[in-house]
């Protein structure tokens, strides 16, 4: 529903990369015992993995801007970008390494990862992510821009201006206070996917509420339902568009959740009240006009098509226009 561009596949990679400093780094010359404590220090982190993860993550993105390629195209371009990350992050990551931890600290990290000594490293991976972080966006914004849209000039001003743009939405987004969240009773695990699952519909005396599984799988993690939603009766085309979230969250900004990493919570959005009449429907998020979305937004609209309201009725306790606001 939502334009593609390669920027939302670049800078999501840099967030998970930065959520996960340390972050994993080309096998360096056995003779630089600084390089070696560092990659020995990857390792015993989990972060060595931790690439396959994103570019699995961010591939699915990525080939939607070029599905015409085959299997082996992509198997090519996992493996090229794998390895360009990887020297990529040696080289930004290893000086500022160099400039915030001692060799001598470094092997202390690796042996007293949760003392003390641990909490100073936590500490300076911080700072080392703010410094690196800008260079590594660029050359990736840059580089891989070049090799999936060659026709696109990826200036350094737009560069800039997209990271300024995000920066701003991500300012003005609206933390959801941790006591307001209800988790549901099933574990969420990645493998299912991101998109959220239509839990229940609620007829109500003066509103129809909708209610979502929103998977969370990070942390820290934005989430996002458009100004557009709407529901639609298959039988007659009557539209019933959003009212907005229920709780009252503001719907025109980015909400924000923090602490509910591998878990599913509940959204619910309020509907006009549905005539009785309805039994199939279409619930689609399309575009609005006040959508502000960050780069890293994956494009794919949360729709669900042929719903039986019955199948998903939930109970608490009109006429004649085409359209209900």
């Amino acid at each position: 529903m939502r334009n593609k561009t390669i920027f939302r596949v670049a800078v999501c990679i840099i967030i998970l990369l930065t959520f996960i400093l340390p972050v994993s780094a080309q096998q360096p010359d056995k003779t630089n015992e600084y390089e070696v404590s560092l990659k020995k220090l990857m390792e015993v982190t989990g972060a060595s993995a931790s690439i396959d993860e994103v570019l699995l993550y961010t591939l699915s993105v990525a080939k939607m801007n070029a599905s015409e390629e085959d299997a082996d195209y992509w198997d090519t371009f996992t493996k090229s970008w794998r390895e360009k990350i990887e020297k990529m992050v040696l080289e930004i990551y290893l000086p500022v390494y160099k400039k915030h931890l001692a060799l001598d600290d470094l092997k202390g990290v690796i042996s007293f990862f949760e003392s003390p000594l641990g909490e100073r490293y936590k500490e300076s991976a911080m700072g080392i992510m703010r410094e690196a972080m800008p260079l590594l966006v660029s050359r990736l914004q840059m580089d891989m821009g070049k090799e999936l849209r060659p026709e696109i000039d990826r200036s350094t001003e737009v560069v800039d201006q997209t990271r300024n743009r995000d920066q701003e939405i991500y300012d003005a987004a609206y933390a959801l206070p941790k006591d307001s969240i209800e988790v549901a009773d099933r574990p969420y695990n990645r493998a299912t996917g991101t998109k959220p699952l239509l839990y229940s519909i609620e007829r109500r005396a003066k509103d129809t509420k909708v209610t979502f599984l929103q998977p969370i799988y990070f942390d820290w993690q934005w989430l996002y339902y458009s100004l557009g939603f709407v529901i639609i009766d298959r039988k007659t085309g009557d539209e019933y568009h959003v009212r907005g979230y229920d709780g009252g969250a503001p719907q025109d900004r980015l909400l924000t959740v923090e602490g509910f990493n591998s878990k599913y919570i509940y959204v619910s959005l309020l509907f006009p009240k549905l005539k009785k009449s309805v039994e199939v429907i279409d619930i689609l998020e399309l575009p609005h006009e006040k959508d502000k979305l960050p780069s890293n937004d994956d494009g794919i609209a949360k729709s669900y098509y042929d719903v039986k309201v019955k199948d998903y009725l939930s109970f608490s306790n009109k006429r004649g226009k085409k359209i209900y606001y």
